[in-house]
C-alpha cells in the first residue's frame, strides 16, 4: 500500500510546486499516481475538484518530462485534450506558474487563439479535440515525439460524435508515429494515456475505448490492461428549483441572489453569472429584458456559438473584467469565460440530457468546494424534470442509467474524409488513408451491418463515390479522389474541424459599414428585415449570397416577452426514467389513467422511445380495436383511444416497420454529426438505427407492467400533463 511519504520520495521535482501548500494528497491522488508513475495506462473516476489534474499531469511530469533525458529539439510530449475552450483556458491559468516553476513550457490552443510552433512546440499542450484535428492538418509532424496523453471530462466525449471523432484522432496519431518509426528504423515507444471523469457509467467500455493503443496491433499498456481507479464522493451542489412565469420572475430571483437571500453560505451573494437558454432566441430575448429590467449594476453579455470567435473573445474578456456580470448563453462548448470566477450558475428550463445538465452547472464554482445553481421552472412538467437531473447528477441508479449499446457514427468519416485530404501532402486521399484511423472493433462491426457491403473498403469506397457525386470529393489518379468545389468551400471557411454545430455553410452576418464578421445564422434575410443580435434590434442594409450587412436600428424598442423556440432536441430515456423514480415508480412500471376519452399511459420512456411505442401501439391494436390511436402529450405520456389491461405481445416486425418510418422525424435529435446528412442513404438510415437501440427498446417493452395508480401518485401524474 502506498503511504503519503512514499509517494512523496516518488515525486521529488513535483511536490514542492503542486502539492507542498497543501502538505498531502488527496484520496484520488493517492491512488492514481501510483499507476500513472508505473506508466499504466489509467481511467481515473472522482468528483469534481477532488485533485485528479493534478493526479495525472505530476506523475506524468515526473516520468516524462523531468526524468526523461531532454530531447535534442523542443518536442511535445504532453496533449491534454479537455471538452470545452473554458476548460481550456481554466486549465492553462492554473498549470501555468507551477509549470513555469519547473522550467516546463506550456501552451494552450483553441479556436480562438494563436498557432501553435511546429519549429519550437511547447512540452505540455492544452487544446481540444477540433484543435487537434486542425493541428493534424497543419503541422502533424507535431506528434511524433508524443509520450503521454490525458482526455479530460471523458463522459463527455464517450458515446457521441465527438467521442468518435476523438478515436479517429488517436488513431492519426498513431498512424503518423507509426509512418515516422517505418522511414527512421525507431523502436515502437506507446502514448500513456490517461482519462479522467466525475462520472462514467460504463467505466470497462471507456478504458477498452479511448485506453487501448492500436498501434502496429500492439497494446500500449506495461503490464495487463488499463487501469481504473475509482474514488467515491461528490462536489457539494446547492440548488434551488424556482418557478418561472415570466422574464419578470427571473429579475426578482437574480436580484434575490444578488443580495444573498437564495443561496445562503458564508460566500455571500451573486457577483458572476452564467445564464442557461435553450435556444439562441431565448438568449437575446432575455438579454434584451435584462438590460432594461434588471434592477441592479450588472454588466449583461450575450454568447453562443454562432457569434464570430472575436465578438465571443470580446464578451469573454469585458466578462472576466467586470466587477460583477450576467452571460446570456446557450451551450458550453463554445465558452471561454474563466469558469473559476463564476459564481451561480442559471439554467432557465432544464436542458434535454443530464450530459448538458453536468456540463452547465460544471461551469459554476469550478474552484470552490460548492457548485450553486438556480433552476427555474415553467411549468409542473420542467420542475420534475430538474428534479429528476438534479437526483440523477448525484446518485447511480443501475435501473436508469441504462445506457444505449455503443455505435460508432459514420458521419465522423465524412468529417475525417475532409480533414485527411487538408493534411495530405499530396492533396489527394486513398481508401487506406480512412481505413487505418478507424478502431479495427469498428471496422469489423461497421462490415456486418445491413447496408454496409460486408466491407469496410467498399463501405468508404461507397461514401467516397455518393461524396463525388455530391461535389464535395472529385476522382484523381487511379484508386485516388481529391478536393471538389463543395468541399473547398468549407476549407476556405475553415468549417472541416467539427463535428458539432450549425450547418457549415451558413449565411453570415457583417457589420453593414465595416464588413466585420458578427455572427452565422440559418438564412439570409432580405433587405429591411430586422433581427435581435447580441440583445439589440439590428436591421439588413444589403445581401449578397452568402452574407448579409446590418445596422443597429437606432430608438427601436426589442420584444420583452420570452420566446420559447427550442431548437430540436429529444429527452432521452434515463431523464425520463429519472422523473418516473422520483415520482414513486418502480422500475419497469408504466401508469395507466382512465378519462372518458380512453385513457392516459405513463410510460416514462422519453421522446425517441415514446415516439416508437406510439406507432408501435397502433400499428398492434389497430387490428383489434379499428380505430386505435394513440397520440403523444409530451415525453412521458401517451393518450390512447381504448384502456389497456397491458402492453400487447412484442412483434418484431412492426417495430422494425415503424422504426423504418420513424427515421426522417428522428434524424434531427439524435446527434448524428452534423455530417450525417452527406452519408448516403444506405449508410445514414442504419447509423439512425443503431442509436435508437432497437434491443434497448425491445428490453424496456417486455418488461414493462401497467398499473392505475390512485392518490397522490394520480394528481402528480395528471399534473404533467
Amino acid at each position: 500500500m502506498t503511504t503519503p511519504i512514499t509517494l512523496k520520495s516518488r515525486l521529488p521535482r513535483t511536490w514542492p510546486v503542486f502539492f507542498a501548500r497543501h502538505g498531502n494528497f488527496t484520496p484520488v491522488q493517492l491512488q492514481a499516481i501510483p499507476p500513472i508513475l508505473d506508466g499504466e495506462n489509467t481511467l481515473v473516476i472522482a468528483a469534481t475538484a477532488a485533485g485528479k489534474t493534478e493526479a495525472a499531469i505530476a506523475p506524468l511530469l515526473e516520468r516524462h518530462v523531468l526524468g526523461a533525458a531532454s530531447p535534442e529539439a523542443p518536442t511535445l510530449t504532453i496533449l491534454y485534450i479537455c471538452p470545452t475552450r473554458a476548460l481550456v483556458r481554466d486549465l492553462y491559468e492554473r498549470l501555468a506558474l507551477p509549470l513555469a516553476d519547473l522550467g516546463v513550457s506550456l501552451s494552450m490552443k483553441s479556436g480562438d487563439t494563436g498557432p501553435v510552433s511546429a519549429l519550437n512546440p511547447p512540452t505540455v499542450l492544452i487544446t481540444t479535440p477540433e484543435s487537434t484535428d486542425s493541428l493534424l492538418t497543419r503541422a502533424p509532424r507535431l506528434f511524433i515525439g508524443l509520450r503521454a496523453l490525458v482526455l479530460d471530462e471523458i463522459h463527455l466525449f464517450d458515446n457521441g460524435v465527438r467521442g468518435d471523432h476523438l478515436r479517429c484522432l488517436l488513431g492519426r496519431i498513431a498512424h503518423i508515429r507509426a509512418y515516422d518509426r517505418a522511414q527512421t528504423g525507431g523502436d515502437f515507444v506507446p502514448i500513456q494515456r490517461i482519462a479522467l471523469s466525475a462520472t462514467v457509467p460504463d467505466p470497462m467500455g471507456v478504458a477498452a475505448r479511448y485506453l487501448v493503443e492500436n498501434e502496429d496491433g500492439r497494446d500500449g499498456q506495461t503490464t495487463g490492461g488499463p487501469q481504473i481507479v475509482q474514488v467515491s464522493g461528490q462536489r457539494l451542489l446547492r440548488a434551488r428549483i424556482l418557478p418561472l412565469g415570466g422574464l419578470e420572475d427571473l429579475t426578482v430571483a437574480l436580484g434575490l441572489a444578488r443580495r444573498g437571500e437564495i443561496t445562503v453560505d458564508a460566500y455571500g451573494g451573486l457577483r458572476k453569472a452564467l445564464i442557461f437558454c435553450n435556444s439562441r432566441n431565448e438568449v437575446e430575448q432575455v438579454a434584451a429584458y435584462l438590460r432594461g429590467n434588471l434592477g441592479y449594476e450588472a454588466a449583461i453579455f450575450v454568447h453562443y456559438s454562432n457569434l464570430d470567435p472575436a465578438m465571443r473573445r470580446e464578451v469573454e474578456d469585458g466578462f472576466a473584467a467586470a466587477p460583477v456580470a450576467l452571460c446570456v448563453c446557450t451551450s458550453t462548448l463554445e465558452l471561454g469565460i474563466d469558469i473559476g470566477s463564476v459564481d451561480h450558475v442559471v439554467l432557465l428550463g432544464p436542458p434535454p440530457s443530464l450530459t448538458s445538465f453536468l456540463q452547465r452547472i460544471g461551469r459554476g464554482g469550478r474552484r470552490a468546494e460548492v457548485t450553486r445553481v438556480l433552476c427555474l421552472a415553467r411549468s409542473d412538467l420542467e420542475d420534475v424534470r430538474f428534479r429528476a437531473l438534479l437526483t440523477l447528477s448525484i446518485e447511480v441508479d443501475p435501473h436508469i442509467h441504462n445506457e444505449a449499446a455503443y455505435h460508432f457514427r459514420p458521419s465522423v468519416l465524412v468529417q475525417q474524409t475532409f480533414s485527411i485530404l487538408k493534411q495530405s501532402p499530396t492533396g489527394g486521399i486513398r481508401l487506406a488513408d480512412v481505413a487505418r484511423i478507424v478502431p479495427e472493433a469498428e471496422r469489423r462491426a461497421f462490415a456486418a451491418k445491413p447496408g454496409f457491403y460486408g466491407d469496410f473498403d467498399e463501405t468508404v469506397r461507397r461514401l467516397f463515390a455518393h461524396l463525388t457525386q455530391i461535389d464535395f470529393l472529385r476522382p484523381g489518379r487511379m484508386g485516388e479522389w481529391r478536393s471538389g468545389p463543395a468541399l473547398d468551400e468549407l476549407v476556405d471557411a475553415h468549417e472541416i474541424y467539427s463535428n458539432i454545430g450549425a450547418d457549415p455553410l451558413a449565411a453570415v452576418v457583417v457589420d453593414a459599414f465595416s464588413g466585420k464578421v458578427l455572427a452565422q445564422t440559418e438564412r439570409i434575410r432580405q433587405e429591411g428585415e430586422t433581427l435581435v443580435l447580441g440583445g439589440r434590434l439590428m436591421e439588413v442594409v444589403w445581401r449578397d449570397r452568402y452574407r448579409m450587412g446590418v445596422r443597429a436600428v437606432d430608438g427601436a424598442q426589442t420584444d420583452e416577452n420570452l420566446r420559447f423556440a427550442t431548437a430540436p432536441f429529444a429527452v432521452p430515456l434515463d431523464v425520463s426514467q429519472g422523473v418516473a423514480a422520483f415520482l414513486g415508480l418502480a422500475p419497469g412500471q408504466c401508469a395507466l389513467i382512465h378519462d372518458e376519452a380512453g385513457a392516459w399511459l405513463f410510460h416514462f420512456w422519453g421522446d425517441v422511445y415514446g415516439e416508437l411505442l406510439e406507432g408501435l401501439l397502433e400499428a398492434i391494436l389497430d387490428r383489434e380495436h379499428a380505430p386505435f390511436l394513440a397520440t403523444r402529450r409530451n415525453e412521458h405520456c401517451l393518450h390512447l383511444t381504448h384502456s389497456l389491461p397491458h402492453l400487447p405481445a412484442w412483434d418484431a416486425t412492426a417495430a422494425r416497420r415503424q422504426l423504418q418510418t420513424l427515421i426522417p422525424r428522428l434524424e434531427p435529435v439524435l446527434e448524428l454529426g452534423r455530417f450525417h446528412s452527406l452519408l448516403p442513404p444506405e449508410l445514414a438510415d442504419p447509423a439512425v438505427i443503431d442509436q435508437i437501440d432497437l434491443p434497448r427498446f425491445r428490453q424496456l417493452y417486455e418488461a414493462a407492467t401497467l398499473i392505475t395508480p390512485g392518490g397522490d401518485l394520480r394528481t402528480r401524474l395528471l399534473g404533467l400533463l
